[in-house]
């Protein structure tokens, strides 16, 4: 989510690009213009914006509904829980699964864990006038930024996003994770369990395009096209009782996030000595599109590289390597109390395509 600079920053970059006509070159169809009176099919023109995908119109009147986070839209699949599809097929990633039409609640569910999926890096980008220098701020100006699929091994990436198509040249590539140097395991619930005491289940996932900012500056946000059956939803955060969904999301969607008189889920590495584990990613940066010229790089840490003098990368590979596998134990899924459903949490959604 951006913050106070970023707001500043976006109103700027928007200022910008009206006073000089300029446009970001990227891949993908064209969004809104920069004018606060256009909205929908009617506002389509080249080159107004650095969004890849789509510009996903969200709440217009934000303030008047406070309880909302307007910017960030989920992508929400509804159905039986043997058949929910990964995050991956809609081209984000997890944020959490909800549970609905309770069948007989009987028992708590059991707990099932295992090894954390390694993270890969979720973003690449181009710096200029930065330099990787340990404990200290790299600083500089994104330039370029990569097109990193979601959950991405690594393999060779060359398509590339121009947020300052003038720029010929970059001092730094920085990547960005999740996770490293975090818990070795997590714990979740078992499929055949949530199958025999939930009668749908509410699969949450979520991905923008985080460099974008002509779209946040439109009460937009920069996301992929929709999956099947997947749709657009916002989640209602307020303490109170949900009022009424926005026009733009009329859609009530409730779930619950478990069963109440359960202990809570957890997971254990019993060859954990206290520490965190230990991983390293290292990017590789290349002069060409096909990555088979590496250019020489030096790194201060795992994810910030000083390139050469003068260069411009054109595409990037990633390697991450993990000190050992964790044994990972189950904890938790014990009955503490009378057993009901708990923590209804509401979503207003889109209608499915």
């Amino acid at each position: 989510m951006m913050h106070a600079r970023g707001r500043t920053r976006a109103i700027a970059m928007a200022a910008a690009l009206l006073s000089l006509g300029a446009g970001a070159a990227l891949a993908g169809a064209s969004c809104i213009r920069l004018d606060s009176g256009c909205r929908g099919e009617e506002c389509r023109i080249t080159n107004d914006h650095t969004c890849p995908w789509n510009c996903s119109p969200a709440v217009w009147d934000s303030a008047l509904f406070p309880d909302f986070n307007t910017f960030l839209p989920y992508f929400v699949w509804t159905g039986n829980p043997r058949d929910a599809p990964d995050c991956t097929s809609a081209n984000a990633y997890h944020e959490g699964d909800f549970y609905r039409d309770p069948k007989s609640i009987d028992r708590c569910l059991r707990c099932v864990a295992e090894p954390v999926r390694e993270s890969r890096y979720h973003s690449v980008e181009l710096r200029k006038g930065a330099q990787c220098v340990s404990g200290e701020d790299i600083g500089g100006t994104v330039i370029r930024a990569f097109m990193v699929p979601v959950e991405w091994d690594g393999s060779c990436i060359s398509e590339v996003v121009a947020l300052d198509p003038a720029a010929q040249d970059a001092d730094v590539g920085v990547g960005r994770s999740w996770g490293n140097g975090g818990p070795s395991c997590v714990a979740s619930l078992s499929r055949a369990d949530v199958e025999a005491t939930w009668g749908s289940l509410v699969r949450v996932c979520q991905r923008y395009w985080e460099y974008d900012e002509v779209c946040w500056n439109l009460a937009s946000q920069c996301v992929p096209d929709l999956a099947p059956e997947f749709r657009h939803c916002l989640k209602y955060d307020g303490d109170e009782e949900l009022p009424e969904c926005p026009p733009s999301h009329p859609e009530l969607v409730q779930a619950y996030t478990g069963v109440k008189g359960c202990s809570a889920c957890g997971a254990e590495d019993p060859l954990d000595d206290g520490k965190w584990r230990e991983t390293t990613a290292t990017l590789t940066f290349y002069a060409d599109e096909q990555c088979t010229q590496p250019l020489p790089t030096t790194n201060i840490y795992d994810k910030c590289f000083n390139v050469p003098p003068g260069s411009l990368p054109r595409s990037v590979t990633a390697t991450l390597t993990v000190e050992r596998v964790s044994a990972c134990e189950a904890v938790g899924g014990e009955q503490e109390g009378e057993l009901a459903p708990e923590g209804l949490v509401s979503f207003c959604c889109k209608a499915p395509r």
